[in-house]
């Protein structure tokens, strides 16, 4: 490793943590790298908002809608 990284945790955080190691019988410190790797990887938009898919309630279009649009949209 090149660097080092100092963070704070509150007990709480820190206990999940310990925890979450333990389980996936890895060092903290793994756990942590892969945390930030899989956080910092680039994602499609698709991917990153999936779970919202299908959650957005939106009321009836009015009428007359996809003129106003056209004409404003003239190019």
């Amino acid at each position: 490793m090149e660097k080092t990284l100092t963070i704070r945790l509150s007990k709480s955080q820190d206990d999940a943590l310990t925890k979450r190691a333990n389980v996936l019988r890895r060092t903290r410190s793994q756990l942590v790298r892969d945390l930030i790797e899989k956080g910092l990887e680039e994602q499609p938009l698709g991917r990153r908002i999936g779970q919202l898919k299908g959650r957005l309630k939106l009321q009836a279009p009015r009428p007359g809608w996809q003129r106003q649009i056209k004409d404003r949209n003239w190019r």
